[in-house]
């Protein structure tokens, strides 16, 4: 049988479990993306040594790569060594240098070596020592036949360093010859998955070495271009164009670069045009102003952020007049501009950003039914609000308000429109371009 790709297995009863969310096999497979080397197979397998030695065994006979997460550590679950060693029928044996690396760890803390630290320092006979300068446990590369495994730790951080200073070289080094991946994140709001494939299909269509991918993160959607070229310039070059070309047929919706959040790419806009920001929330709950917070620096733009909750608190707190809410209710257009009108007064601040809706379970009514949120945006150029008919779930709810506000005060520093229509998605229609 003739080997391909490369196979990714986690080690630990506690993933299995769902104690601890494996993050390990979607960084690994990224990685070797660059190296345009799919990953084939992702395993999670428990602290059973017949468990372990089958997978292991597998996965030599039918992958050129295996990268293996886990069971590295000192307490008597830690497995993963002996089995590899007994599997591949090689001798365990003592590194005195690697051991003398582990000491030199425990001195640095000022702390003392416990005597089971030291099985961390055997490895399988003819093994390659990876070196670990974030914790206490080296991994190994073994050459099966051809096939290359490496067997790193389970902590992130440690084996996202091990992966990129140790094991992507000798990968690369030992299989040569392939040629480079690129890739590029764009994160998109107000359009659902199918549909946003529907528009930029064609761009890779007949394009062997390019791909585009989809990931829902609600209440966005990730879009991931790849591409692959002989060398390196070739490759930039090609991302380059496509990401422009995606951009162009995407538009607006297109809301940032990457992984950054929402909130950080408004953040970012907020700081550099000087603008100042205060909420008034009533069924986002505060959340708005709390994404908001999670950006270290936000004190510079964002004054304060009110959860106005109850009638008599939008009445009290923001001046709203009672005969407003009496006429029209609270859940309503007008009140969403009454709310960012003032918390602008209020605060003095250059942006005022209202929500109110309901959110659910209960509450709703025939003309207000649950889902039904009002987004409310005070200026110096003006006050508009608009409804936006969102879900039955009162977390999605909250998300989506907030994360709608948020957009809006994107949509207003950058001079796009917003309306009721400015999203596909809650309009109800997503029409090709």
């Amino acid at each position: 049988m003739s080997r391909t790709g490369a196979w990714i297995v986690t080690v630990g009863d506690e993933l299995l479990r769902g104690e601890i969310v494996d993050s390990n096999k979607s960084f690994l497979s990224e990685r070797l993306l660059q190296l345009d080397l799919e990953s084939t197979r992702h395993l999670t397998v428990a602290d059973d040594p017949e468990a372990i030695a089958e997978v292991l065994r597998d996965a030599a006979r039918r992958a050129r790569v295996v990268l293996v997460s886990g069971g590295l550590g000192p307490t008597r679950d830690d497995i993963t060594t002996e089995v590899a060693a007994k599997t591949f029928g090689r001798a365990l044996l003592r590194d005195e240098a690697a051991l003398a690396e582990i000491r030199g760890f425990f001195e640095r803390l000022g702390r003392e070596m416990s005597p089971n630290n030291a099985k961390q320092a055997d490895f399988p006979e003819g093994a390659d020592i990876l070196p670990n300068p974030m914790g206490t446990a080296p991994g190994f590369m073994l050459d099966v036949e051809g096939s290359l495994l490496f067997f790193m730790p389970g902590v992130p951080r440690e084996l996202y360093r091990m992966t990129d200073e140790e094991v992507l070289p000798r990968i690369r080094a030992r299989l040569g010859g392939r040629g480079v991946v690129r890739a590029a994140l764009l994160r998109t709001f107000g359009m659902g998955e199918s549909t946003l494939d529907r528009h930029v299909d064609d761009l890779v269509r007949d394009d062997p070495d390019a791909q585009l991918g989809f990931r829902t993160q609600f209440p966005d959607n990730l879009l991931r271009v790849v591409v692959r070229a002989p060398d390196e310039a070739a490759a930039e070059t090609k991302l380059a164009a496509l990401v422009a070309q995606v951009r162009e047929r995407l538009g607006e919706l297109v809301i940032g670069d990457g992984a950054q959040e929402l909130e950080q790419i408004v953040g970012a806009m907020l700081l550099e045009r000087g603008v100042t920001l205060a909420t008034a929330e009533s069924c986002s709950g505060g959340l708005l102003a709390s994404r908001l917070t999670d950006v270290p620096g936000s004190s510079a733009y964002l004054l304060a952020g009110l959860v106005t909750y109850s009638n008599a608190s939008k009445i009290r707190d923001l001046g709203v007049p009672a005969a407003l809410i009496e006429a029209h209710g609270a859940v309503s257009e007008e009140v969403a501009r009454a709310m960012a009108d003032g918390v602008r007064r209020l605060t003095g601040a250059a942006m005022g950003v209202a929500t109110t809706g309901v959110a659910g379970p209960g509450g709703g009514s025939e003309d207000k039914p649950v889902g039904t949120v009002c987004i409310g945006l005070s200026d110096a150029a003006g006050t508009l609000a608009f409804r936006y008919q969102l879900m039955a779930e009162r977390w999605r709810n909250k998300q989506m308000s907030s994360h709608l506000a948020l957009d809006w005060i994107r949509r207003r520093l950058l001079g796009l429109e917003i309306t009721e229509n400015s999203f596909p998605r809650l309009r109800g229609e997503e029409p090709r371009p």
